[in-house]
């Protein structure tokens, strides 16, 4: 049983409406520009198919998008000023907030660098670099990465082959839906870099160098960094 309390449906949709809501509203997205689909949304704001048909039930309603069945679903030629009001978005729910999980998900990681290292297995190796691998070919297509980006790092707790660090796996879902949720960009496009910073994880764990291992993930968790997810234009 996960030691993280679960957040409520209702949290879930609120905070999925909130980031799409921000995501229209901050991106350059024009009026009949279609959105990501269901499935794409639900991947990259780790919720469920459902939670995203909420959310995007609540956004219809306000007028800021319309579902074409059959079709997809577009923004809608609306009313920045009727909107506006709504679109604040507070990362601290419930208690937690993206800096305090930021910090337990990077502490819970490097301090568990040399159970991964000495307790990867060949499998999972492979997985990872399956995984990198579908990561990769998402970035190429300038389409979100964030559901890979959590496979990953879930394996890396799950490489440690210790119950109560696989437990925490779910820290990882929280923490990158509130990074979504700060930069709502990544819906549509994700940084470069993640994967060449995951391959030399990977490289360490095949070596099954400690050392190696934990530069590399202290340089993917670059706490300089906002979030793994910031700046990703720039990038």
């Amino acid at each position: 049983m996960s030691i993280l309390k679960p957040l409520s449906r209702d949290t879930l949709t609120k905070q999925a409406a909130d980031t799409l809501r921000r995501f229209i509203l901050a991106e350059t997205v024009r009026p009949g520009d279609a959105l990501p689909s269901e499935r794409e949304l639900s991947e990259t704001l780790s919720v469920s198919r459902n939670i995203v048909r909420e959310a995007l039930t609540v956004l219809v309603a306000e007028g800021l998008i319309v579902k074409k069945p059959g079709s997809g679903i577009f923004v809608t030629d609306f009313d920045l000023a009727s909107v506006t009001p709504p679109i604040a978005v507070s990362l601290d729910y419930d208690g937690r907030d993206l800096a305090a999980l930021g910090e337990a998900r990077a502490s819970v990681e490097l301090g568990a660098v040399e159970l991964m290292v000495t307790r990867i297995t060949g499998a999972q190796l492979v997985q990872l670099e399956e995984i990198n691998r579908a990561l990769a070919e998402k970035l190429q297509q300038n389409r979100s990465a964030v559901r890979h980006d959590i496979e990953f790092h879930t394996v890396l707790f799950e490489a440690t082959h210790n119950p109560v660090l696989i437990d925490l796996a779910p820290l990882l879902v929280e923490y990158f839906r509130l990074s979504v949720a700060q930069s709502p960009d990544v819906i549509v496009r994700s940084p470069k870099r993640i994967a060449d910073e995951h391959q030399r994880i990977i490289e360490g764990l095949r070596q099954r160098d400690v050392t190696a291992t934990r530069r590399a993930l202290l340089a993917h968790l670059d706490p300089t960094r906002s979030t793994p997810w910031s700046k990703a234009n720039a990038e």
